[in-house]
């Protein structure tokens, strides 16, 4: 009898601890999904200096999303060996560039160009120094898995990101699934599009409150927006014609007919075809990207591959060695009729001067886009 009372009270108390507790959100009915909280694009777009870009309409902007995006962006563990992040060659303090000539990924190999500057991409159309990629989802693959990068696998990677509490809790806050290599792009691209740089002395000039600069940088201004018109009696220009190539409040052209992807007189030959490796197209050899001027005073090294350590090496490029005679030169660049401005020595302070006046130094510091692993 008493064996029976004993094997009764044993089933009872399975049955008891096999029971779902309601409280538990994990057991019993459906799991409690988390929803992330949105946020609105014109809260991160200055849409009365830039206007509203076009955004991707699978991947809006999250509280969530973007900072998960932060964290991969600073993270090492997406290198093969954990050594380098995204953000290792893409500093803020330099505008999400670096001041090396040409980067360094993992076992000390040297990238083939010089990291470009990460900001206001959402106007952006084109990707990459060479202009082959069309979406930052896309980008974002090729330096992960680059072998003079970060030299990452993605099956590899995906397991990395499943083993970390970190990312296991903020994928399902940010997108309700476990960590995986898509919608890592995808967080990605949305950390990427909020870095938006619009508070510089240049913004707040542009197009014409000449009141903000001093008359260096105003005398600059006109050089900048000046179209070049040599005197006939002195031989000189008034004008630089910088803008018809870093036009508007962007400083930067995006479309290729008006100096978005072009040929700057660099070079006569192409040990670099840029954009005419990708199109195999022979016009479009020595082409590259024309990347926006803001922020310009932090962005050393300059060009695709680093040539020109200062500011004053650029202008004076531009003001004096233009190679003419570079059979895909910009017809932009042309149309100065083969002439070198040569600008005065005044002409070349001013317009650096004016240069100056886009540095953004809020954007430089902002904590929003800082090291969120750093406190």
């Amino acid at each position: 009898m008493n064996r029976i009372v004993l094997l009764g009270l044993c089933l009872t108390l399975g049955l008891w601890s096999c029971k779902k507790d309601p409280k538990d959100p994990l057991v019993g009915g459906e799991p409690t999904v988390y929803k992330p909280t949105v946020i609105d694009p014109t809260s991160i777009f200055p849409v009365g200096k830039f206007g509203m870009p076009t955004l991707p309409s699978d991947n809006p902007f999250t509280v969530e999303g973007v900072y998960l995006g932060r964290m991969l962006f600073y993270d090492p563990m997406l290198s093969f060996d954990s050594s380098i992040s995204c953000g290792s060659c893409h500093r803020q303090e330099n505008a999400f560039t670096e001041t090396k000539r040409l980067s360094t990924g993992i076992y000390g190999l040297q990238a083939n160009r010089n990291s470009s500057s990460l900001y206001n991409l959402a106007y952006s159309k084109k990707f990459f120094w060479d202009a082959r990629q069309s979406t930052l989802r896309e980008l974002v693959f090729e330096p992960i898995q680059a072998h003079n990068e970060m030299a990452m696998t993605l099956p590899l990677l995906a397991k990395k990101l499943g083993r970390t509490q970190r990312y296991i809790e903020y994928f399902d806050k940010a997108f309700g699934s476990k960590p995986n290599v898509f919608d890592m792009s995808k967080a990605l691209e949305q950390f990427l599009l909020t870095l938006v740089s619009n508070g510089s002395r240049f913004n707040a000039f542009f197009p014409g409150k000449f009141s903000l600069l001093n008359d260096s940088e105003k005398r600059g201004a006109l050089l900048f927006n000046g179209l070049v018109d040599f005197d006939a009696v002195t031989g000189l220009t008034t004008g630089a014609d910088c803008f018809h190539c870093h036009g508007g409040g962007l400083a930067q052209q995006n479309n290729p007919d008006m100096g978005g992807i072009a040929n700057n007189g660099l070079d006569g030959n192409f040990p670099d075809k840029g954009y005419g490796a990708i199109t195999g197209n022979p016009a479009d050899r020595g082409l590259f990207k024309t990347p926006s001027l803001l922020n310009i005073s932090v962005t050393a090294p300059y060009m695709h591959d680093g040539r020109f350590a200062t500011l004053d090496e650029v202008i004076d490029h531009y003001s004096d060695n233009v190679n003419y005679l570079s059979p895909t030169i910009s017809p932009m660049m042309a149309a100065h009729g083969n002439r070198q401005l040569k600008l005065t020595v005044q002409q070349k302070a001013d317009l650096k001067a004016f240069l100056m006046t886009m540095t953004d130094t809020a954007f430089l510091a902002n904590p929003a886009y800082a090291n969120p692993f750093k406190k």
